[in-house]
């Protein structure tokens, strides 16, 4: 027959992995869909493709895990034990013999086991899907604009220099019919209409065209009077592409190989604000043991907002210290390892304090 510890054991363990598995669900719909949001409105806009859509999300939210799986830890032990006190399953379990500290054992091997996904999302996973995401951005950025034109909305293309619109497209969206293309050429305004277009890439063009069939090309400024009208059977329009910039220099896209080698401070702090998640993941778990400890009368949920301030002030510290290590305001060696020595200093002084009235309790019944 199983001891009646290792029984204890397996059911806090399972107790904290729903816990997390539930929170994290939460936490994670929550920034999807808060995200598929905002990428709507730039699709909306015509500032990013619907095409890529989801590919963006999917990157961003591989980014995200990096603060939501740290988050999501500390609130699943606040939650978990704050149940457990308030069902005064906790001071049945001590009064069976489980001492603190072996909840606490049990505890630091959870958070361990789930630092290494952690660590492994934000040195190597999460730093892939930054570099991929502005990787995307950038070719979308480089792109000519007409792959997102939707019928009977205006785009702008060619970085705001030039206004189109379409009445309709075809289904495969290679041709439109009823055009408008306002834009200017050397301080003159040029307006063109035409019944039907489609786009035009070839090889030697040097560029991509807008061919516009059956039409009238207007050109003048408003208010001068003076204008000439071209009436066409073919027209094309060069749509400029920008060159796609493939070099990420963004700290937070470099791999974590890379910042080990580099020497600027930027490099360095991103290196720390990567190392921080799975270690603040294991040292908020384990004060969160203690911040959820109340009596039956204060709830389930009686320390549980000291416990959100509490992780208010430690990744707000965090950010400070990574933007004082960016602008070389502080040391790298000191970098962000203070906040984290402070939050390991409270926790050791609350484990030596309940050790010390566990040895004082102990001595007490001895006597």
């Amino acid at each position: 027959a199983e001891s009646p510890s290792l029984i204890i054991e397996r059911y806090l363990f399972k107790e904290l992995s729903l816990t997390l598995v539930a929170v994290t669900t939460v936490l994670f719909l929550i920034f999807v869909a808060s995200w598929f949001a905002r990428l709507l409105a730039e699709v909306s806009t015509g500032n990013i493709q619907a095409n890529v859509i989801f590919l963006l999300l999917a990157f961003k939210s591989i980014d995200s895990l990096m603060i939501l799986l740290p988050l999501a830890l500390y609130l699943a032990v606040l939650l978990a034990f704050g149940r457990l006190y308030k069902d005064s399953e906790m001071t049945a379990m001590l009064a069976c013999g489980v001492s603190p500290l072996k909840i606490l054992r049990l505890v630091v091997l959870f958070a361990g086991g789930f630092a290494l996904l952690v660590g492994f999302i934000s040195l190597y996973l999460g730093p892939w899907a930054i570099a991929e995401r502005l990787e995307l951005q950038s070719k979308m950025e480089a792109s000519t604009g007409l792959e997102g034109v939707a019928a009977g909305q205006f785009r702008p293309l060619m970085g705001g220099r030039m206004v189109f619109y379409a009445e309709r497209l075809s289904e495969d969206g290679k041709s439109m019919e009823n055009i408008f293309v306002e834009g200017q050429r050397d301080g003159v305004m040029n307006v063109v209409v035409a019944q039907r277009a489609y786009r035009l890439k070839q090889a030697g063009l040097g560029g991509s065209y807008l061919v516009l069939e059956d039409g009238f090309r207007y050109e003048g400024n408003p208010g001068s009077g003076k204008f000439r009208i071209i009436e066409f059977a073919e027209h094309g329009l060069l749509i400029e592409e920008r060159q796609t910039v493939l070099n990420i220099t963004n700290a937070m896209a470099k791999p974590t190989a890379a910042l080990w080698r580099s020497s600027d401070p930027k490099d360095l702090a991103e290196l720390q604000w990567r190392l921080a998640m799975p270690l603040s993941a294991v040292l908020l778990s384990l004060l969160a043991v203690y911040i959820s400890r109340t009596n039956p009368r204060q709830g389930r949920f009686g320390r549980f907002f000291i416990g959100v301030l509490f992780y208010v002030v430690y990744s707000n510290l965090l950010g400070v210290a990574r933007t004082w290590m960016e602008k070389g305001q502080i040391d790298p060696a000191l970098g962000m390892w203070w906040v984290h020595a402070t939050v390991a200093l409270v926790l050791g002084v609350v484990v030596w304090r309940q050790w010390r009235a566990q040895r004082r309790a102990a001595r007490l019944l001895a006597g």
